[in-house]
């Protein structure tokens, strides 16, 4: 089948197309046909480099954390799927492939889009927002909300999760995302670059998420949570923390306890209601050129929305 991945760390030019045989299923694996994935900035992590003091990785490496495709082949200890469906996947590596395998704990079955190619940018944009949101900050309805980071792939989930688990929504971001942040469902907007945000929403919020670049919103947070409130950083926590001694400050981490398949059940859901819409940045093709460009997209933070390979 073909692949692409990387034989080395480095920049967007190391990756390469490889030639490799069909991944061998365990019996509580599905093999899945790729339709589409994402480029997702843990993506560009992983080819930087970014983990390798933290885990070991062979190569060559295949990279792609999550996927939308169909079930080809079942373990035999596989119950609640079939040949034929059409799922949602988070199996952590190897979806820049034309097949792939994945443990039914990391599965969910594809609702309908009105794109087909749009549930492509949900597996990890959605499970990173669901945890985040539900186990995280263990949001409340009522409650209002402060997104930083609002037009990013994470960041535009939050606020249509946190509008349709009955937040009020705060957002920040830069001040052309406006239009496109208040459609996805926020009450209010501060444009970072136009505004003093921290100003405008002076500890306005029960719970804040920065979603932002390295925890570049860190600076306005601090001003914005209200005492007693939750700061929860996808990132790093902003250097003030401290002088906020009321404030619960959490570091979003992975943890085995959260369920892929709870929040998939979640974002099916809400797809079904049309509460969730994830916007296409960018559709490239599965080739080398396209995976490249599509790194490069993502890396240097230029568009709007997913940036989406389709087979």
């Amino acid at each position: 089948m073909k692949a692409f991945g990387i034989n080395q760390y480095g920049n967007a030019h190391i990756l390469q197309e490889l030639q490799l045989p069909i991944p061998k299923i365990n019996a509580n694996e599905v093999l899945i046909k790729t339709n589409a994935f994402a480029i997702n900035a843990f993506d560009i992590a992983v080819r930087n480099g970014q983990f390798r003091k933290r885990v070991t990785l062979l190569f060559p490496l295949v990279l792609g954390s999550d996927a939308v495709g169909r079930i080809v082949k079942i373990g035999r200890n596989v119950k609640n799927y079939k040949i034929g469906d059409d799922v949602l996947a988070h199996p952590g590596q190897g979806t820049y492939a034309e097949y792939f395998k994945v443990s039914t704990d990391h599965l969910g079955l594809l609702p309908n889009c009105d794109n087909p190619y749009e549930a492509a940018g949900l597996p990890l944009s959605g499970i990173t927002a669901y945890n985040v949101l539900v186990h995280q900050a263990q949001v409340q309805a009522g409650k209002t909300i402060a997104i930083l980071g609002a037009a990013g792939g994470v960041g535009s989930i939050l606020v249509q999760m946190a509008k349709a688990l009955g937040l009020y929504v705060v957002a920040t971001d830069v001040e052309n995302t406006r239009q496109h942040v208040l459609a996805l469902g926020a009450d209010e907007f501060g444009g970072y670059d136009t505004e003093h945000v921290r100003e405008k929403f002076k500890q306005m919020a029960d719970i804040v998420i920065d979603a932002t670049n390295g925890g570049a919103g860190g600076k306005a947070g601090i001003e914005i949570i209200k005492d007693n409130g939750v700061y929860v950083s996808l990132t790093t926590l902003p250097e003030q923390y401290t002088s906020r001694p009321s404030v619960t400050f959490k570091q979003m981490l992975p943890n085995p306890k959260y369920l892929d398949s709870d929040a998939f059940f979640a974002i099916s859901l809400m797809i079904r209601s049309h509460q969730l819409q994830v916007p296409i940045g960018k559709l490239k093709p599965f080739t080398l050129a396209g995976i490249v460009a599509a790194q490069k997209l993502v890396e240097s933070n230029s568009v709007d929305g997913k940036v989406i390979i389709k087979l």
